[in-house]
């Protein structure tokens, strides 16, 4: 087994933060505004898949994939040079259907994010120097077939600037989970479909979850 990777204890995770809209391709190809600073939301824990089966949500008819680095954070999380971080494989789950309605309301996405198994995390986590994510790339699948790849120096907010925001509102505890944005080509899964997400680091995969949606 690779050194550098560990394990987190699920069950220790109280605080999961996504962050929208943070590839510019994928903010074009939802036809959405270019954000100025990080545009974050979260989830409650209980989103989290059991055993990596998503059970399609009864409220939507039109179910996306959205494959994203995972970073563990910590209280006194930073950018020093030489610190590191454990940064993972995940895939934000979303009832498009419902997050369309939602958006041209004006309303809240929690129906659209926070459903049962709408949270899917690698049991594995690849420890990076800070220095090093210009390395990082995540990769999703669906039924073998690449659909997304997308670099970390393509993110339009880098961790930096996403701490930095984060920190403003709120209180990081250890073990809160980053989700840190999407690529473009998100799309559609239907019932059977098995999705994967892999880190990659220069070009090699590290770790990776796969999934079935049921």
């Amino acid at each position: 087994m690779d050194t550098q990777l560990l394990q987190i204890n699920v069950k220790e995770i109280r605080n999961i933060y996504f962050v929208g809209r943070n590839y510019i391709e994928h903010v074009e190809e939802l036809h959405s505004q270019r954000p100025e600073h990080p545009l974050i939301f979260n989830k409650p824990v209980s989103t989290i898949a059991q055993n990596y089966k998503i059970p399609y949500p009864a409220h939507s008819t039109l179910l996306h994939f959205e494959g994203e680095m995972v970073f563990v954070l910590a209280q006194d999380s930073g950018m020093a040079e030489g610190s590191e971080m454990l940064v993972g494989s995940g895939i934000d789950f979303t009832a498009r259907d419902v997050q369309n309605i939602a958006k041209e309301k004006g309303l809240p996405w929690f129906e659209a994010k926070s459903f049962r198994g709408s949270t899917v995390i690698s049991d594995r986590f690849f420890k990076c120097r800070v220095t090093d994510f210009k390395h990082l790339s995540i990769q999703t699948t669906v039924n073998g077939k690449i659909r997304q790849k997308g670099s970390y120096p393509q993110k339009l907010f880098t961790i930096a600037d996403i701490l930095t925001h984060l920190k403003r509102v709120v209180d990081i505890v250890d073990g809160d989970l980053l989700f840190t944005g999407t690529p473009s080509g998100v799309g559609e899964v239907k019932r059977g479909d098995i999705v994967e997400a892999a880190l990659l680091f220069q070009n090699e995969i590290k770790t990776k979850l796969t999934c079935k949606v049921e």
